[in-house]
């Protein structure tokens, strides 16, 4: 997922100024074009964070931003290759607002993946391995998308843009198949537990919150409490 995130992460901030002007702004517009959708994306990375916190699940705000981004890609995409069949006014418009869910899509989704990977290791040794294995494999990402916006398919990048929407398309694919792992291990540990008669206490890792355990099992139970996959 990180791999497949950052080919997009990777490629349309690079890039965006030249897709701009591309799009017949002067150099000067492009630049100041290019900065709103980042904007916008600060805010909802922020809100995204904040809820998916709040209510303690990963993968539904990941797949939805996901496949926000792929589609705004899609439709980026497509309006470059049947762009003779609209205005100019019209298809600029089309391209340009798309790229706010575009850019909104992956960095709310980059931000969850590394999230999602660390609140799902146990030990602080696990964490820090689950953060090298994920920048070792996830880096590999800018070496396509730094490549995918060559000036042979200027004005309307249709191949990039297609590539991105096809890699964020395999993000949500592959949150929904961990998402679905991650339940049955969920469910298969509690199964387990209940065949011992044991009372089942929820935690999602260490320390208090949404890493730690559940409020109030050190006090009522001799036991360590099970942990819990965030999904």
């Amino acid at each position: 997922m990180f791999f497949s995130c950052n080919v997009a992460f990777s490629s349309m901030p690079v890039f965006l100024p030249t897709i701009i002007h591309d799009m017949g702004y002067t150099s000067l517009a492009s630049q100041a074009l290019s900065a709103p959708p980042f904007l916008l994306s600060f805010v909802v990375v922020l809100i995204t964070a904040s809820l998916s916190d709040r209510y303690r699940t990963r993968s539904p705000y990941l797949i939805a931003h996901a496949l926000l981004s792929a589609i705004a890609y899609l439709v980026i995409g497509l309006t470059g290759y049947f762009h003779s069949y609209l205005s100019t006014t019209v298809h600029t418009a089309i391209r340009y607002i798309c790229i706010y869910p575009a850019t909104c899509g992956f960095f709310s989704a980059i931000t969850i993946i590394i999230t999602w990977s660390m609140d799902n290791r146990v030990a602080h040794e696990g964490k820090g391995t689950g953060v090298a294995m994920l920048n070792i494999i996830g880096q590999f990402g800018p070496l396509v998308g730094t490549r995918l916006y060559p000036a042979s398919d200027r004005p309307w990048y249709v191949p990039g843009m297609a590539t991105c929407a096809l890699f964020m398309i395999l993000v949500a694919v592959l949150a929904f198949t961990l998402r679905l792992l991650l339940q049955r291990a969920n469910r298969q540990a509690a199964q387990r537990e209940n065949g011992l008669g044991t009372e089942l206490e929820t935690a999602a890792g260490e320390g208090e919150g949404l890493m730690g355990y559940a409020r109030g099992t050190r006090e009522h139970s001799s036991k360590p409490p099970r942990f819990m996959y965030i999904i």
